[in-house]
């Protein structure tokens, strides 16, 4: 049984390239909070060399650039430390399958695998235990008063996920609550048949049944806006594709998402 005020949690963010480890995406910054119940007892931070470019969407999302992130250590001389940071740790995330599989790809890259038997997902507890009409990291910030740093970060978001867990846990259970409800267990996945991961923002986004307006940058680099109303997420050859009307040329178009470099639901 787990309780609540003494428990070892992790708390886990990840920054990436792109949105798919299955299309070559890469971690490119790892964030880790540790507290003993809600006492932080230490903080880890580090930037990862991906091997690889940014996409136009994750530079926007967290202002990394390619020069910063090539004099940063690769994963494998991460993945000790890493590893050491979640062990024995209940390890949280917020839609933890979409930062897991990423970690998974690395460890696998460095000829290792990554275990986590006590998981809890706190975009699963928030749908499962409160109505609110998003479940994304900063609408739930917003809607239980959490602070919140405005850069999209991995430490300044494992801090948010924090805040956001325990509020979420004061608010279900009673100080000194057990924890076996939340958890489960983390396996690691093949190709995921039962739908591709994405980001909590973008996939509500698409599921919404509203308009979407995009910023789109193409494979010239050129950029341009428009409004398009979502189908679907697809994987094609070579990576991801948004299926959607496209309202500016009237017809149906196809978007890679690591080219959307922005994106807002019509109200």
């Amino acid at each position: 049984m787990f309780d609540l005020t003494n428990c070892r949690f992790a708390f886990l963010d990840l920054e990436t390239t792109g949105l798919s480890p299955w299309f070559g995406d890469r971690i490119c910054e790892i964030g880790i909070v540790l507290t003993e119940g809600k006492r932080i007892r230490e903080t880890f931070e580090t930037l990862v060399n991906p091997g690889r470019e940014l996409s136009p969407a994750a530079a926007s999302t967290n202002g990394l650039t390619d020069a910063e992130l090539a004099t940063a250590p690769p994963f494998e001389t991460l993945a000790d430390a890493v590893a050491a940071h979640l062990r024995d740790a209940v390890v949280v995330c917020h839609n933890a399958q979409f930062d897991l599989q990423f970690l998974d790809s690395e460890f696998r890259r460095a000829g290792r695998e990554v275990q986590i038997p006590n998981l809890i997902d706190t975009l699963i507890v928030s749908r499962e235990r409160f109505n609110l009409p998003s479940n994304a990291l900063h609408s739930l910030a917003e809607a239980f008063g959490v602070p919140m740093d405005v850069s999209h970060r991995a430490l300044a978001d494992a801090l948010t996920d924090r805040g956001v867990f325990f509020e979420m846990m004061d608010a279900i259970k009673p100080p000194g609550g057990k924890l076996d409800d939340f958890i489960g267990i983390y396996s690691s996945p093949a190709w995921p048949q039962d739908g591709v991961r994405l980001p909590t923002e973008l996939s509500e986004a698409i599921h919404s049944g509203r308009r979407l307006r995009i910023s789109y940058v193409d494979g010239k680099g050129n950029r341009s806006k428009r409004w398009v109303t979502p189908y679907q997420v697809i994987g094609l050859s070579d990576y991801l594709y948004l299926q959607a009307h496209c309202h500016m040329r009237n017809a149906e178009r196809s978007f890679r998402l690591d080219r959307i470099v922005e994106l807002g639901v019509e109200v």
